[in-house]
């Protein structure tokens, strides 16, 4: 089912409804921003005129891998619909839509219908009607994304999440089990601490590579990002699973290669079965979800 949301343009309420990860913006309430009694004349002269053609053309090229240029089955396709609709400028997205299998528009019926378009298309729609039009437009468009990213959360934060609180547990058993002038002399002591080495021994598990490796092979991430940023939820979950049993082996006085055994099985069983998990998947896609809204 879509997603439904509206922004307000100069007293104009329009309709946006989210499609497979993709915004639709309701011309017909565009539309009404410039004649309010019969916007549907208003989307059939902007559809028939050449330019904006083109640019509905060219996105279904890039976009639409069904696109019918020549008849095929039902579809009498984009060469037939310039000789029948475009040329005596009776085209509509309804037509392009029967004549060429579209994804640029949608066409609702009934009451609370309307004709919706792909948000680069209706956003140039904006733009034909009226220039301050689109401006505000656009920039009401851009609050209604920071609303969502704000439901939904920053796709980083959605990951760090997954980790920090566990990571927690893990520094605490560190410093459990360290002597105390690790913790009182900052020198030569403090390069002794052990949080690297046991953060490397867990990344090479799961991710099969260290932090710092990690970076020398991508030298052109942000500063502040990390391996974990760039990882699969999947990941992250057995990694979160993985410094909390560390912790706990830490605590018990397991030797370095002992947990490192131990941990590996825990990684080799964990990893199938939460790969099947519906949960993961549903946060692979918040995740991703999130991150295309940036």
């Amino acid at each position: 089912m879509a997603q439904k949301a509206e922004i307000v343009v100069f007293n104009t309420k329009v309709r946006v409804i989210r499609v497979d990860d993709s915004d639709y913006f309701c011309l017909t309430d565009l539309a009404k921003y410039k004649n309010a009694d019969h916007p549907n004349s208003t989307i059939l002269s902007w559809i028939n005129a050449k330019p904006n053609l083109e640019l509905v053309y060219y996105w279904e090229v890039k976009h639409n891998e069904e696109f019918k240029h020549t008849p095929q089955g039902t579809f009498k396709g984009y060469e037939r619909y310039l000789a029948d609709e475009f040329i005596g400028d009776t085209g509509s997205p309804a037509k392009w839509i029967a004549y060429t299998k579209a994804k640029a528009f949608l066409v609702q019926r009934g009451r609370y219908g309307g004709t919706y378009a792909h948000s680069t298309i209706a956003l140039q729609f904006a733009n034909y009607i009226n220039v301050n039009f689109y401006i505000h437009t656009l920039e009401e468009y851009q609050v209604l994304k920071q609303q969502r990213l704000l439901q939904i959360g920053d796709p980083g934060d959605l990951k760090r999440y997954l980790t920090a609180g566990n990571y927690a547990l893990l520094v605490s058993a560190i410093f459990s089990q360290m002597d105390e002038r690790l913790l009182s002399h900052p020198q030569p002591y403090k390069s002794r601490v052990p949080f690297q080495a046991e953060a490397d021994m867990l990344n090479k598990i799961v991710f099969g590579t260290t932090a710092k490796q990690w970076r020398a092979l991508n030298p052109d991430k942000p500063i502040d990002k990390n391996i974990r940023d760039y990882a699969p939820v999947l990941d992250l979950v057995i990694l979160n699973n993985l410094q909390f049993l560390d912790s706990m082996l830490i605590q018990w006085d397991c030797g370095k290669e002992e947990r490192k055994t131990i941990l590996q099985e825990a990684y080799d069983f964990q990893y199938p079965t939460l790969k099947r998990s519906k949960t993961i998947k549903r946060l692979q896609q918040l995740a991703d979800q999130a991150k295309k809204e940036l």
